[in-house]
């Protein structure tokens, strides 16, 4: 009895377009944009999906549908706490004009300039001699700056205890 080969009878997806395949007669694909092609000969790799020699465009796109029903409101989330203290981030980038007006605006320049820093000057000037002084000053002339204090404020600390 003959037999009658009459080849490929129904479609296979091979899923997303590749241009780097070659696509057999019946060979269905996808594009980017989710249209669907069916290979209506053997497609050459690299033959585009609109060239109407090779492929035929199975889907189109429809109209814009209806906005569906708004969903039902999640749960109430958690309301959390407040911070309750205010951090402090130290500025590094005032004018020394700045630092002054700041510590003038809280009251501290005086306070500080007449108890912490005269006090501990009086004391390495009177206890330690000059040996450890000449050690120890330049450490607490950048404690002070580190603290706030300006230049001129040691400065004037520094003539005060001069005269």
């Amino acid at each position: 009895m003959p037999t009658l080969n009459i080849g490929k009878v129904r479609y296979t997806w091979k899923g997303t377009y590749s241009a780097t395949t070659a696509y057999s007669i019946l060979d269905r694909v996808k594009d980017a944009d989710g249209y669907v092609y069916e290979a209506i000969k053997a497609a050459p790799a690299g033959t585009e999906l609109t060239d109407e020699n090779y492929w035929i465009k199975l889907s189109v796109q429809g109209p814009q549908g209806l906005k569906g029903d708004t969903g039902n409101d999640g749960p109430k989330g958690d309301t959390g706490e407040a911070p309750t203290a205010i951090l402090y981030t130290e500025q590094n980038n005032l004018t020394d004009a700045q630092r002054a007006q700041a510590r003038t605006n809280i009251g501290w320049a005086a306070a500080f300039a007449a108890s912490f820093a005269s006090a501990i000057a009086a004391w390495v000037t009177s206890t330690l001699g000059s040996k450890i002084e000449a050690y120890l000053v330049p450490i607490l002339k950048q404690l002070c700056l580190d603290n706030g204090a300006t230049q001129a404020e040691i400065d004037a600390l520094e003539n005060e205890s001069d005269s």
